[in-house]
């Protein structure tokens, strides 16, 4: 139960409790009061009928008619003349009459009078005694009506007390959900500050808040510092800052040892001729600043990945495959050619591309090797500028792009989808949680990842494969409460908004508890273009009970701004950087990067295990989870 409910329950129980105990206790003393005046009453009206009485001749004819009369007026519910012995000489009485108050009123509240008697004098003998009792339904409407004006002038005090109540509260309430909000985010590791409220005791709170996380950001800045040294020290070109030769070794070789790919990839050499004689002709400091163009439209490129210079004039670049290879390969030549002229007297630039799609490919050496001698056939034929190997489709049942897409939705439509499940395993050997890979049944072929979102991409229907897999995903998590799934997410469906209205609609149609145990991975580069998206996104998923992490982690780490806001639980380093952390400048980074994550509280997971012998020596640089095809 929140604060804001606890003080009004608060308000209210000590509000009733006061009204309602000065509301009896007014009721309790204005029936004593009434009660004492009507005893009163009978006392002094049997006192002077007596009087007269004692007065009179004792004619019973006479004595009758006067307390007849006396009756008359209304005001007495009996008068009874008793005699010596104290039999009834003569009695009137009123018979009970419906009285205008609840029933539960006058059995709490009716009034109980003593008659009042007085005793009749014949000269100096004793003749008798009078009794006397008042007629009590006029007071005990009057109470009722006392009663009611009463509780209403209670109300409308009442009221009056919660209008400022709310008022106050109000005041209360925004500064108390701003901490609640603070603490909130500080429980999701988002580690952000707010302002300082004018209440002592909230005031004090929101300081010590504000002063952990300026130590957390303060150790974050000089954790990112010490990673980005690192980094451009071993596995940056320090010229143009793309990634190294080791760096592009490592991402072949992990790339090749995932059985699992989520997509095809292409692969270009990209060359750039006669760098020395650009060199003598420029300057040293003008070829630097051209070839930092160079590299910078490249990495801007549509759908490229990554860009590693590999020595002086050669450049490796991987991008997924958004077209063919020739398509691209071309395209991006042209874009080159006209951003990267080293003077107007040329209309095309300095450089040389070759490209293939990884699928023809079997290793790192065949890649390597295929470029070399593509390159060297392309520099040997001049003025050609490109090439690219031709090789068949991965899947060519469905050649055609739209007979692609017409069988992806039909595959959907029909249910025909599978996830096919990778273990991630905690340092102690238990379950952290499985990876889902997407198998799709096409032509009674159940064809992975790899082999479809290429063509899905193209037609912008990755969502579509996203919300199809997470429906089926949360049927498994519903019916197995043992099984906890990880399901990558797509760049198309963390950029579109109607999207994530569309999965957070699925997900609240499941319990919590289900929800708590999946969790939605996002590639970091996604992250570092759509951060505002994503902290949206991720938000509204966190608040559902669902885990956040990201995944394919690295160098680009640092690039993510106010990375303790984005509120995650996990961090899944790459295989390019992970399978070579036995040598000291990878194992070095892979520390900073472990160290930094946990700063923030983060699980970090190493991707691409290849080898049973690695576990130790991963759980030995500090990770906390381990997946890859060495992890059974």
């Amino acid at each position: 139960m929140s604060l804001i409910k606890q003080l009004w329950i608060a308000i209210i129980v000590i509000v009733l409790l006061a009204f309602g105990s000065s509301f009896f206790i007014s009721a309790y003393q204005t029936k004593n009061y009434l009660a004492e005046q009507l005893q009163v009453k009978n006392i002094d009206n049997a006192t002077g009928m007596a009087l007269t009485l004692s007065q009179m001749e004792k004619d019973l004819t006479t004595i009758e008619l006067m307390l007849a009369a006396q009756f008359d007026t209304g005001y007495y519910r009996r008068i009874a003349l008793k005699d010596v012995a104290g039999n009834i000489v003569t009695e009137f009485s009123l018979t009970a009459q419906p009285v205008n108050a609840p029933d539960w009123f006058i059995s709490l509240l009716n009034f109980e009078i003593k008659p009042g008697i007085a005793q009749v004098q014949d000269g100096w003998q004793r003749f008798g005694s009078i009794e006397l009792e008042s007629q009590t339904d006029y007071s005990l409407v009057a109470l009722w009506q006392i009663t009611k004006d009463l509780a209403l002038g209670f109300l409308i005090i009442a009221m009056g007390c919660g209008i400022t109540g709310s008022i106050l509260l109000n005041r209360v309430r925004r500064p108390l959900n701003q901490v609640v909000y603070h603490a909130e985010a500080l429980g999701n590791r988002q580690f952000i500050t707010s302002d300082e409220p004018a209440t002592f005791e909230l005031k004090r709170l929101v300081v010590a808040m504000n002063r952990l996380t300026g130590r957390v950001r303060l150790m974050l800045e000089q954790e990112r510092k010490q990673l980005d040294q690192l980094q451009r020290q071993y596995e940056l070109d320090p010229v143009t800052s793309a990634f190294n030769r080791a760096y592009c070794a490592s991402w072949l070789e992990g790339y090749f040892n995932n059985s699992e790919r989520s997509e095809i990839k292409s692969v270009f050499l990209l060359r750039v001729t006669n760098l020395q004689g650009i060199n003598l002709q420029l300057g040293r400091s003008e070829t630097d600043n051209w070839l930092r163009l160079l590299v910078n439209t490249v990495q801007q490129y549509h759908g490229v990945r990554l860009v590693s210079r590999l020595n002086g004039s050669d450049f490796f670049v991987v991008s997924d495959q958004v077209t063919t290879t020739s398509s691209m390969c071309e395209q991006l030549l042209g874009q080159l050619n006209t951003e990267c002229l080293l003077d107007s007297n040329h209309t095309t630039a300095p450089l040389l591309l070759v490209g293939l799609s990884l699928d023809a490919m079997s290793s790192r050496q065949q890649t390597l090797s295929q470029l070399d001698a593509m390159l060297v056939e392309v520099e040997s034929a001049p003025p050609l500028q490109s090439k690219t190997l031709q090789q068949p489709q991965p899947y060519d049942t469905l050649a055609d792009a739209t007979a692609w897409l017409k069988a992806i939705k039909q595959a959907i439509d029909a249910d025909r989808i599978m996830p096919k499940l990778y273990p991630v395993q905690r340092r102690d050997g238990s379950l952290l949680h499985q990876e889902a890979m997407l198998r799709l049944n096409i032509n009674d072929e159940w064809l992975s990842a790899g082999q479809i979102l290429g063509w899905a991409r193209r037609y912008q229907f990755t969502s579509q494969l996203d919300s199809a897999m997470l429906n089926r995903a949360l049927g498994q998590l519903s019916a197995d409460n043992s099984l906890q799934l990880a399901l990558n997410i797509s760049d198309q469906t963390l950029t579109t908004v109607a999207v994530h209205y569309q999965l957070l609609t699925l997900l609240q149609t499941v319990p919590k508890s289900v929800c708590q145990r999946l969790s939605l991975e996002f590639d970091e580069r996604l992250v570092i273009k759509h951060q505002l998206l994503f902290i949206s996104f991720a938000s509204a998923l966190k608040a559902l009970g669902v885990s956040v992490g990201l995944q394919k982690c690295g160098y680009a780490i640092n690039d993510i701004q106010d990375l303790e806001k984005l509120g995650i639980d996990y961090l899944k380093i790459d295989a390019a950087i992970v399978l070579r952390y036995q040598t000291s400048e990878a194992a070095k980074l892979l520390a900073g990067l472990i160290k930094l994550a946990h700063t923030l509280s983060l699980l970090v997971i190493a991707e691409g295990v290849v080898s049973v012998e690695d576990i130790n020596g991963l759980h030995q640089l500090g990770f906390d989870g381990l997946t890859g095809p060495g992890i059974a």
